[in-house]
């Protein structure tokens, strides 16, 4: 049996050939180019997760128009501590939503600080009747009523807080501020201790308690006020500062000296430390050490009140020593 013709294979034609090689080159080129592209968009969008502020600031140039994202920078701002820029970013997200109580309420604190009470009044106000349970609205209303000496008000603000939120041992502080300041005291003290009791290591709370008995002359309920603070909270300097100050007008000299210094190790740049424990000093007939402190104070604060005038009659006292002795 005879075989067949051979078989026929066909051969690239040479400029074909090229034409295959040069889409190859264009196709790998461009790949390679959207490969790149999207590593130096990973580059960007990590560098912009670096940092929160430049996050939210990226979200501003894809999202301009979102009320949340104007919120987000104005907070990181705020937190900043830079309050001119974030009231600028605050504006435009309640501009963008007018219902949008977060920042409503950011905003009014702001404007409460920067004492600009009346707008402050407005939008808190505001966010308060669109979400009749904010309970954070509810209590900086509260503290700018007060502020505006709307006292009735004010504490109509920070009870209607406290019945949205049950456990809200800021309010109650700022409730026994509002009391204070009327001289309310037993109502002051007592909302103060409902704040520490919600939050024992609220540290204001006690240090007020403790000032005010001091103030109305109860010190042996002031001292025991404060050592119940300073065995929840040991390292607080400011109780230590306020109990060594009523322990010094008990005549409870080395108790007091003991604290002052504690305090003082604690927050060695505070005048009113020096210059407390040096009226302590003064007091006890320590006239050296004395001398030291009132110097120490007026070192750090030259307009320190009261220590100035200590401070001369302690010297005059020292001149008239030496006089003495020199007789």
């Amino acid at each position: 049996m005879g075989t067949g013709p051979p078989a026929f294979t066909e051969v690239d034609n040479p400029a074909s050939f090229a034409d295959s090689l040069f889409v190859r080159k264009i196709l790998t080129a461009a790949i390679l180019g959207i490969l790149l592209i999207n590593v130096m968009r990973c580059i960007i969008r990590s560098n912009q997760w670096r940092s929160e502020e430049q996050l939210f600031r990226s979200a501003l140039s894809v999202c301009p128009l979102n009320a949340k994202v104007h919120y987000n920078v104005g907070k990181n701002l705020a937190d900043k501590g830079n309050q001119t820029a974030a009231i600028k970013y605050y504006r435009e997200a309640v501009r963008l939503n007018p219902k949008y109580v977060h920042a409503m309420n950011n905003l009014g604190n702001i404007l409460k600080e920067r004492n600009e009470l009346r707008e402050a009044e407005e939008l808190l106000s505001l966010a308060v009747q669109i979400q009749p349970d904010f309970a954070a609205a509810w209590m900086n209303l509260g503290i700018v009523q007060n502020s505006l000496r709307r006292f009735e008000e004010a504490e109509q603000s920070y009870w209607t807080a406290i019945k949205h939120r049950k456990i809200y041992p800021d309010c109650y502080y700022n409730l026994g501020r509002l009391y204070a300041d009327l001289n309310r005291h037993i109502d002051a003290l007592n909302a103060w201790r409902n704040a520490t009791v919600l939050k024992p290591e609220h540290s204001l709370a006690w240090n007020n308690m403790i000032i005010l008995l001091d103030n109305t002359g109860n010190l042996a309920q002031a001292e025991a006020v404060g050592k119940e603070a300073l065995e929840l909270i040991p390292n607080d300097h400011s109780l230590m500062f306020s109990l060594a100050n009523v322990l010094g007008k008990s005549q409870k000299y080395k108790e007091s000296e003991a604290l002052f210094l504690k305090a003082i190790k604690a927050n060695p740049n505070a005048a009113s430390y020096h210059g407390n424990l040096a009226v302590l000093y003064h007091r006890w007939g320590n006239l050296d050490l004395a001398k030291k402190h009132y110097e120490v104070s007026l070192k750090l604060d030259p307009t320190a009140p009261g220590t100035r005038e200590n401070y001369n009659l302690l010297k005059r006292k020292l001149e008239q020593l030496q006089k003495k002795s020199n007789v």
